[in-house]
């Protein structure tokens, strides 16, 4: 989702932080996640997020929106990716306010 726009913005890549951190993923594993995340397939990806219970799939769907409005950018690309994965992964449908607004409730 980060890429989904051709660049990188700082505010992307810090929420991505906060956000595995919170997940639980300590500070010091996290280049190595991101590193192992990149050498995935986007159809593993797409097999484990499908596999995920509801309660994880909602979290996927609003995490993914959140990245996605972090640069203040909301790129029609990234609303594709966004729209694409939730419809391969059986994600549940939500606007952008709704997945800020889950993630504030986590």
């Amino acid at each position: 989702m980060v890429e989904a726009d051709g660049k990188i913005e700082p505010s992307e890549v810090t929420m991505m932080a906060v956000e595995l951190a919170r997940f639980g993923v300590p500070k010091n594993q996290l280049k190595i996640l991101l590193e192992a995340s990149d050498n995935m397939e986007v159809s593993q990806a797409l097999v484990l997020i499908n596999e995920m219970d509801e309660e994880r799939k909602k979290y996927v769907a609003s995490y993914l929106g959140v990245i996605m409005v972090s640069d203040g950018d909301v790129n029609e690309q990234e609303l594709v990716l966004w729209n694409l994965v939730t419809t391969l992964c059986s994600l549940p449908e939500m606007n952008i306010t709704e997945a800020i607004n889950n993630m504030k409730n986590l």
